[in-house]
């Protein structure tokens, strides 16, 4: 019984303080996750450059719909949006929310960018459209390890949260095994 209650008044203690602090750099295991999330920063870095040389604002004059403009833009920010929350991300790689969220915004991003690069082919340059398919694609791997890893780290929480509900379970059982100490008797009230 004194153990258990050792064991979680420990785990509290420990955990009073990543609640008080701010993130702590990453440490050593978790270069490799450090280095994805830089590979990711590259990527989309050199990609910017040439998301900047579509110009939907003259496609509409050869008959495009004004909506590619909008969705170019959107593109535009979710590409700098990436590289901000990667470069963000390389400081606490363990980040669960803050690393769905990035990644929901990559998937944002390829699905919006299919539709910028039809425009694209269609109404300005195809070779352009093209060039940034091979880049764009360059990225595929990196994000299947960024999905794994948030499956694995999500999955690491789970098993964490089970460990400690169970502890947990099993401390209130003992707690409500014990007898209850008497009281003693009050003494009347003058």
């Amino acid at each position: 019984m004194r153990l258990s209650v050792t064991i979680l008044s420990i785990l509290s203690l420990a955990a009073i303080p990543a609640f008080c602090q701010e993130p702590v750099a990453a440490i050593t295991g978790d270069q490799p996750v450090i280095a994805l999330y830089g590979r990711i920063v590259k990527w989309a870095v050199r990609l910017e450059p040439m998301l900047g040389q579509v110009k939907p604002q003259e496609w509409a004059a050869k008959g495009a719909s004004e909506t590619y403009g909008k969705q170019a833009d959107g593109v535009a920010a979710q590409l700098k949006g990436i590289a901000q929350e990667m470069t963000e991300l390389q400081s606490r790689p363990d980040t669960l929310q803050d690393g769905m969220k990035a990644l929901f915004r990559v998937q944002a991003f390829n699905r919006s960018l299919n539709s910028v690069l039809a425009g694209l082919r269609k109404y300005q340059n195809p070779a352009l459209a093209d060039l940034i398919v091979s880049v764009a694609s360059e990225g595929t791997s990196d994000f299947q390890a960024l999905e794994d890893h948030l499956l694995e780290v999500a999955s690491q929480r789970e098993t964490e949260y089970l460990v400690v509900e169970h502890e947990a379970q099993r401390c209130r059982g003992e707690l409500t095994r014990q007898p209850v100490p008497a009281r003693p008797p009050r003494k009347p009230v003058q």
